[in-house]
């Protein structure tokens, strides 16, 4: 009978074997943003002994206790997270994988990314090659299931649970535009006085289209959107491709009518108008009274 050569005694040498695949094969977030650096054991210290952070009870109270980090310490750990960007798709929720696969597909850059979810639909990105971060910088308006997906370079002070978003790129459309106006110079203006112009649609500079003008333009997400353009005496409604969260009543992006603060405002003011008129007192006449410029955009898919 014939004895089969008894196994080499790796011991724990193949449990380690094991993990170094499996670390090989599975990359953490950490890893992936921290490079060469996430092999090295960062040394703790006692940051409260060494006087590079104090705790400060607010108010006294030592049930909200704070906090506060030195620069130099923050400037240190913010090294590995400086390239990363924070994205957030406008008006809409979408799971983890979802997420991963449309911007794949919407961005088709040369190398990878790894994508990691913060919280509260923001999500951070870190990128294998610079040029494919510049692509999507500078490659933008990007847009997901027809909502906008707002990019934004990372910060230390970023905190998902409280941060905004004030601007994003949108492209604007101005229907029946008159041809003459056509020129790459006039559409520029026209653009800057919607938001900032960050560039012209291709067929508008050809004019293969002439149904309207299309312009991509930042827009403060906190003021109300311009609702129309007048150039030489002539008005032109503003069309916002995207932007499906826009209220008729404030022109403000990010509620609807029903949850206006200024209808609350025009009904209570209405009312007190009303029963003024009843008392005999001074209800102010309407009547004559100037048309609201804005109107809410109406968009069109043909």
């Amino acid at each position: 009978m014939i004895i089969p050569p008894k196994p080499p005694d790796v011991g724990g040498d193949c449990r380690n074997l094991h993990n170094a695949n499996n670390t090989k094969e599975r990359m953490s977030f950490r890893d992936k943003v921290l490079g060469n650096q996430a092999l090295m054991e960062r040394e703790r210290v006692d940051l409260i002994a060494t006087n590079k952070a104090k705790i400060e009870l607010v108010q006294g109270n030592r049930l909200l206790p704070m906090l506060h980090v030195e620069k130099s310490v923050m400037a240190e750990l913010s090294v590995p997270w400086k390239d990363a960007l924070v994205v957030k798709l406008l008006g809409k929720k979408l799971g983890y994988n979802t997420m991963k696969a449309k911007l794949e597909n919407v961005w088709k850059l040369t190398g990878s990314f790894e994508l990691m979810d913060v919280g509260y639909s923001y999500y951070m990105v870190k990128f294998d090659g610079e040029e494919d971060k510049s692509r999507v910088i500078n490659g933008g308006p990007w847009m997901i299931f027809d909502h906008y997906l707002a990019v934004s370079l990372w910060s230390p002070k970023f905190n998902a649970a409280t941060a905004t978003i004030d601007k994003t790129m949108v492209w604007i459309r101005i229907p029946s535009l008159n041809l003459v106006y056509y020129d790459e110079s006039v559409l520029w203006a026209l653009a800057s006085m919607v938001g900032n112009p960050v560039k012209v649609d291709l067929h508008t500079l050809r004019v293969a289209r002439g149904k309207f003008a299309r312009m991509c333009v930042e827009v403060d997400l906190t003021k109300p959107v311009v609702g129309r353009v007048g150039i030489n005496g002539d008005w032109y409604h503003v069309q916002y491709e995207g932007l499906h969260i826009i209220c008729s009543q404030c022109g403000c992006y990010g509620h609807l009518l029903k949850d206006c603060v200024m209808k609350s405002k025009s009904t209570t003011e209405e009312i007190k108008e009303k029963s003024g008129e009843a008392d005999g007192g001074g209800g102010t006449n309407t009547t004559g009274a100037e048309t609201k410029i804005f109107q809410i955009p109406y968009m069109e898919t043909g």
